[in-house]
């Protein structure tokens, strides 16, 4: 990942470590999703940045590991984002055929899975192909009475800040996959009981990511650059944002694993022909950070010859409709009485530099040691 040594970095493996143990194990919400131990739980993507961060969570808080069953086709995510002992225990079939033979019957899925970004849809019949895979998840939930929750995407969210209520509609044929799901779903709740939670993400960075390449958060392939020493392009349009004007509602991703987790801690949703409020949450943490920001975040971090390479571009011609800045009003979620406990970006990235610069030995060692206290405390 880096040329520099380990010691060329200011930062203290110890505090770090410290820092992310005693957050995890001062959870104000660690009981009520350690409740969700009785459940089986089956994570659709689990593979992926967000999936392994979930599956990661759930491990760290003692989750048992015969309860829990992993489905990804390994096409976007890696066995290596994942738990040593949990890396020969995925079920790689695709999630279509998943749902039609499942493993295990769960009493939940969280489906992270799927195509996750906009470069993956090419034509309408990627669409239709992402849209027939979950037409079969819906109907195996229903048929089995299980709870669903779900990613969706807040790129469908046109006004700033987006809130849950406001009209949505799709400018890319992802976001296009994404509405026809949420919709989907919404459906199947009010005509035949489905149990589901929608999640809005928004710009989700975290440890395991390197597997999407420049399709990862832009915190993360910054720092990426940066540690390789390669040049990162920053883009711009003239007349309309200057490089790094742009601004991106972040979101470390074990926030998100707790997010989730929690939500299924809550009563079911019991929406209403005229009132689907309980269905739909914005992830994310509702306070936008310009690119240059990130920047400077990442040079204040690193030593000053291994500083971010920034070669100013425009917005390549090809890429249609641009998004300039997101932003998410996430009021629902804290409204449940949620307690984010990621919320420093700054921290966050000492704790995933540190990761990457270890080869990621120092974060599984952590996350090991987090199992152990959480067994034994049940114990």
């Amino acid at each position: 990942m880096s040329p520099f040594p380990l010691d060329r970095f200011d930062l203290n493996a110890q505090d770090i470590q410290d820092w992310y143990v005693n957050k995890t194990l001062n959870d104000p919400h660690r009981l009520a999703i350690q409740a969700l131990q009785s459940q089986r739980i089956c994570v659709m993507g689990g593979c992926g940045q967000v999936g392994s961060h979930l599956v990661t969570k759930l491990y760290e808080f003692g989750y048992p590991l015969d309860r829990l069953t992993i489905n990804d086709d390994l096409r976007l995510g890696k066995r290596e984002n994942l738990p040593a002992i949990l890396r020969n225990q995925v079920d790689t079939r695709c999630h279509k055929d998943y749902a039609l033979n499942p493993i295990t019957q769960p009493d939940i899925v969280i489906f992270v899975g799927g195509r996750s970004s906009v470069p993956h849809f090419h034509t309408l019949e990627e669409v239709l192909d992402e849209v027939d895979s979950w037409k079969t998840i819906l109907e195996w939930c229903v048929a089995e009475n299980i709870r669903l929750i779900f990613a969706s995407t807040s790129s469908l969210c046109k006004k700033r800040p987006s809130l849950e209520d406001q009209r949505v509609w799709p400018a890319s044929l992802y976001e296009t996959a994404k509405l026809m799901m949420e919709d989907m779903a919404i459906q199947q709740a009010l005509c035949n009981n489905l149990v589901v939670q929608i999640c809005r993400f928004f710009s989700i960075y975290g440890v395991t990511e390197q597997h999407k390449g420049n399709f990862g958060n832009l915190y993360t392939q910054i720092l990426w650059h940066s540690l390789e020493q390669t040049p990162f392009e920053l883009w711009g349009r003239q007349g309309q944002f200057s490089p790094g004007e742009q601004t991106r509602d972040t979101i470390f991703a074990a926030e998100v694993s707790r997010a989730l987790l929690y939500l299924l801690t809550l009563p079911k949703p019991r929406p209403q022909i005229n009132n689907i409020s309980e269905l739909v949450y914005n992830i994310g943490q509702g306070q936008p950070t310009a690119i240059r920001t990130m920047i400077g975040q990442i040079e204040a971090l690193l030593p000053s010859d291994c500083q971010p390479i920034i070669v100013e571009s425009e917005v390549p011609a090809e890429i249609q409709n641009y998004v300039v800045h997101t932003w998410g009003n996430p009021h629902k979620l804290l409204g449940t009485d949620f307690s984010p406990q990621f919320t420093e970006h700054p921290d966050n990235l000492k704790f995933i530099t540190y990761a990457l610069l270890s080869n990621m030995d120092w974060y599984w060692s952590i996350v090991e040691q987090l199992r152990e206290r959480s067994l034994a405390s049940v114990v």
